[in-house]
């Protein structure tokens, strides 16, 4: 279980995805009037669905982590997780334009990438465990 490279980078994953609960993705100044943003900075405490989908991934990735006898299920709970992170990502910058021009990303907005890299990677090494196990039996 944990000895396997995938369950290493599913963790990666997780321990990026509770990070942006606590790091910023972005800093500036909102722009008067806008719903959705509060404070100086977004975090995926800011928005309900920036929440949302940050927890959603946790619990993907956690899922994933755990269901390393099935592989066929961890695989598309993988690619399904690496779908929302993207859509993530997608969502912050969506919610960066609510803030006046001049603000900056912040550096710990490779967090949300090594969401990303974390799921792929992840996946990667799920699709060759699949075809080690095919060139096993195919063997026998």
């Amino acid at each position: 279980m944990i000895q396997r490279k995938q369950t290493l980078w599913l963790l990666l994953s997780l321990i990026c995805a509770v990070l942006t609960f606590e790091f910023p993705f972005y800093n500036g100044t909102v722009i008067n009037g806008t719903e959705g943003v509060t404070g100086a900075e977004i975090t995926a405490l800011d928005n309900i669905w920036l929440l949302l989908l940050t927890s959603g991934i946790i619990l993907l990735g956690a899922a994933a982590i755990f269901l390393y006898k099935n592989r066929k299920l961890q695989l598309r709970l993988t690619f399904i997780g690496l779908l929302a992170s993207l859509g993530l990502i997608a969502l912050y910058v969506r919610y960066m334009e609510n803030f006046e021009p001049g603000g900056r990303i912040s550096l710990t907005a490779l967090l949300t990438l090594g969401i990303v890299v974390g799921f792929f990677l992840a996946q990667r090494g799920i699709r060759r465990d699949q075809k080690l196990i095919k060139d096993l039996d195919r063997l026998r």
